[in-house]
């Protein structure tokens, strides 16, 4: 067999990756990930063995640098809501950024795409303490009003994810001027940094402990 060539296995991941965000992982294919890397079936097996680990490594590299950013911007200093603003933010870039992605893991999870389904199960509960951490010290200060956590967390990633989830449907389903306006411009609303930091306003602004009337 010919011995693979130093790129060709990170050819192969770049290909996988854009294939994921386009299709979803349920949609990434052997062969179609070696016609895209211009790199041939035999490599793909002497670098990842099988479908499954090759799904597993593109998982495992996307949830790496994801944790990366958001354990550096929840780990720095400053108060229980400063902290949680950087934590909140680093979420949504990074969902904004790979929002196909997202939502074809979630696609991918209902649908039964056990690899997924698996790792969604293991990752999870890997970085929500981060954010649950600042929460709870938040209301042990005073800063935040008290929620059960399924609560906490619905109120945060919906705010978070639910905009890429609501713009990748209109995109998919061929909307021109939803809410009587431009796609472009309801992305602007919806995706723009501006519109980022107002998610994150809202988000505090509903957490925060409500204030004693006089």
């Amino acid at each position: 067999m010919t011995r693979p060539t130093g790129d060709s296995a990170r050819k192969l991941l770049e290909a996988g990756r854009a294939l994921a965000l386009a299709r979803g992982f349920g949609g990434v294919t052997v062969r179609e990930v070696c016609r895209r890397a211009k790199v041939n079936l035999g490599l793909f097996h002497y670098h990842f063995k099988t479908r499954e680990a090759f799904v597993s490594r593109l998982l495992d590299e996307g949830y790496g640098d994801f944790f990366a950013r958001l354990s550096g911007s929840a780990e720095g200093g400053g108060s229980p809501p400063e902290r949680l603003r950087r934590a909140l933010a680093s979420i949504a870039r990074f969902t904004r950024e790979n929002r196909r992605l997202c939502i074809g893991m979630l696609r991918d999870g209902m649908n039964g795409e056990r690899r997924v389904a698996a790792f969604a199960a293991k990752a999870f509960p890997h970085h929500m303490p981060l954010v649950l951490a600042i929460y709870e010290e938040g209301v042990r200060r005073g800063d935040f009003r008290r929620l059960p956590v399924p609560l906490f967390l619905s109120v945060c990633m919906g705010a978070m994810n639910g905009p890429n989830i609501m713009l990748t449907l209109l995109e998919d389903h061929g909307a021109r001027r939803p809410f009587g306006r431009a796609l472009g411009g309801v992305a602007q609303d919806l995706l723009s940094d501006a519109a980022l930091e107002e998610r994150v306003d809202m988000i505090l602004a509903a957490l925060a402990r409500p204030r004693r009337k006089e």
